[in-house]
């Protein structure tokens, strides 16, 4: 889909659907009956250098007589996403927006006129497309989750995917009657980042923050730039995901979250905010830590941490008992110095950037927003006690989470054991996966009390995590969905009675790549995915993915150089470093092009021809559609 900023329709279609339009109106304000009315008159029409939106059809507020569509110019491969503003020529055009590409009057078959405005309307028309929600349709701007379910869908390619991921949402919402819909979201601090940063990365480090080359602001615009197109007026949550601060020490530590910060004004228009502060988790403290402290080392770093009245609150908060569901939650005295030791650092910053996402919300239209403190990249799996303890210490000093994901011990892009044993038939066994992992009840528990049922065992515990949030009044979120199985779907829709967020990301992605794979052998689409690996390859030998690049090599060797895996098995039987990694070459250049042309593979795969587009968005929204009818719980 190559983007031009010089296509125009041709004159005799544009006059054809600005009476369209004007005919659109004559039955009132703009209604689903009248887009569908719209839509049904377009069907019957062939237009050669148009692509209309009928779901996009709007009024201007402040004057009855302009009315806006959506619609794409289309010049041989070249397109380009437009609005049009239509108004009787008696009456005036509403001046709402600035720099028309083209004014004009046009003159219809019965002698009547209209003035029409055609405007750029792609992601990049940031002004523009934000005018157009804010002032015009505010129905397309996001809203916060709160108590709704979810399947957030992370959108790396937010041209190509966004548009499938809003046609899913319509899908479930007219199968199932539930709006499932929570797009528009990217970590706002690895895959994206600020727009100079964007600007500024040369793409020859791949696992440097942007390698999408998304932007926060960017993500955001293109949320409403989808959902206007589609028409989606039925609410959705924009997530930006994944604050996280890092860092080897406290001087790193204070930059990353400098950085985070200015990362959260950044995305002010977003209604939801995940944050990551596992890295300052104090692992020692945890018992199933290898070399965990002893009481009187915690005991003293507590003293440390949290000297004064704000230990004292601890103790007192949380001696007294908690009766959540048939269970009663109760701490002694150690539990509460080793759960404050290992998340104190990580909750007191945890309240920092509440603070900060709430000022930075402060001038928006709509301020309220949900906050989502993440605990899935800790290196222990989360118990309900873990869960209770954070939840009820951010409520209580009045930064109340909304969502909350715990550590289920889920691998990005990989099926979760369903056996104990490796074996053909089924994939790696749970006692393969756990491996070198700080998971030590995991396995026993399985045995001791599920009957060596790995999902026996999940789903008890994801029920009891999911019932200390819906305590809270919040949602369990599950991060790390991609590629999951429908019966660990199933599991986790049962045990959290359908309240759920269910986050993927890297599966539509994986999917866009698996079309490019599957092109002829010597085809521009299929070599440029070879160009890709190659670079993969390339990096890995230098090292660039760490400890994993090794594994480039070895898959190499196993005759799985460009295998991206079965997708309904968990891609367990394809070239795993690529499933991980390949993505992240989007933000580098194609410097082995015939014809030097270097610029940035995400470049070349946004000019993805319509044929491959549709294929790829079909294939995410089926996928979207897929989850939704196994979480139904």
């Amino acid at each position: 889909m190559p983007q031009g900023r010089e296509v125009q329709p041709k004159v005799e279609e544009a006059r054809a659907l600005a009476e369209l339009v004007l005919k659109a109106s004559e039955q009132g304000s703009p209604s689903d009956e009248s887009r569908d009315w719209l839509a049904g008159e377009l069907k019957t029409r062939t237009y050669s250098s148009l692509r209309p939106c009928p779901a996009s059809f709007e009024k201007d507020p402040s004057s009855g007589a302009s009315f806006y569509l959506v619609a794409d110019a289309v010049a041989g491969s070249c397109v380009q996403s437009l609005l049009l503003q239509v108004s009787p020529a008696e009456a005036g055009a509403a001046p709402r927006f600035e720099n028309p590409l083209r004014q004009e009057r046009l003159t219809f078959p019965d002698g009547k006129q209209a003035d029409v405005r055609t405007y750029a309307f792609s992601p990049d028309d940031r002004e523009t497309v934000r005018r157009f929600a804010e002032e015009v349709a505010p129905a397309f701007l996001p809203r916060p989750q709160r108590a709704l379910p979810a399947i957030a869908a992370g959108n790396r390619h937010p041209e190509i995917s966004l548009p499938a991921a809003f046609a899913a949402y319509g899908t479930i919402l007219k199968e199932f009657g539930t709006n499932w819909a929570s797009t528009v979201q990217l970590s706002a601090t690895r895959e994206m980042s600020t727009d100079d940063v964007i600007a500024a990365r040369g793409g020859e480090d791949p696992v440097a923050v942007g390698h999408t080359r998304v932007s926060i602001r960017h993500l955001y615009h293109a949320g409403l730039w989808a959902a206007v197109r589609a028409g989606w007026r039925a609410g959705y949550t924009a997530e930006a995901d994944h604050f996280i601060v890092a860092g080897a020490n406290e001087t790193e530590i204070a930059r990353s979250i400098e950085t985070v910060k200015e990362a959260i004004r950044h995305a002010a228009g977003f209604t939801k905010f995940t944050t990551d502060t596992s890295r300052l988790f104090e692992l020692e403290s945890d018992l199933r830590y290898p070399r965990a402290w002893s009481a009187p080392a915690v005991e003293e770093r507590f003293q440390q941490l949290l000297p004064g009245e704000d230990g004292r609150w601890v103790l007192a908060e949380f001696s007294r008992p908690f009766k959540i569901g048939t269970v009663t939650y109760t701490f002694t005295r150690e539990e509460i110095l080793r759960l404050a030791v290992k998340f104190g650092r990580s909750l007191k910053l945890n309240e920092e950037l509440f603070d900060c996402i709430r000022a930075a919300k402060a001038g928006q239209r709509d301020s309220s927003f949900d906050f989502e403190p993440s605990l899935d990249e800790a290196d222990t799996l989360t118990t309900p006690k873990e869960l209770l303890f954070y939840m009820r210490w951010l409520e209580a000093r009045g930064r109340a989470a909304q969502l909350v994901p715990p550590n289920l011990g889920f691998k990005k892009r990989q099926a979760y054991p369903v056996k104990l044993e490796t074996t053909a038939e089924h994939g790696v066994g749970l006692g393969e996966y756990s491996r070198h992992k700080m998971w030590p009840e995991l396995v026993p528990a399985v045995m001791r009390d599920y009957q060596s049922k790995p999902l026996a065992e999940l789903f008890a515990r994801v029920e009891l995590l999911a019932d200390v949030a819906r305590f809270f009044d919040a949602t369990l979120s599950i991060h790390s969905g991609s590629g999951k199985q429908s019966d660990v779907l199933e599991c986790i829709g049962c045990a959290t009675h359908g309240r759920v967020n269910y986050k993927i990301s890297g599966e539509l992605q994986l999917q866009l790549l698996d079309v490019l794979s599957e092109q002829p052998a010597g085809s521009p689409w299929r070599q440029l995915f070879e160009r890709m690996v190659g670079r993969a390859n390339q990096f890995a030998a230098t090292g660039a993915f760490g400890a994993e690049s090794e594994l480039a090599e070895r898959y190499v060797k196993l005759g799985r150089k460009f295998s991206l895996g079965d997708a309904a098995r968990g891609r367990v039987d394809g070239n795993l470093f690529l499933v991980f990694w390949l993505g992240n070459l989007v933000g580098s250049r194609d410097l082995h092009a015939p014809g030097a042309d270097h610029r940035f593979f995400k470049e070349k795969l946004d000019e993805l021809p319509a044929d491959l587009l549709a294929e790829v968005r079909k294939r995410n929204s089926r996928y979207i559609v897929w989850l939704a009818e196994h979480l139904q719980g």
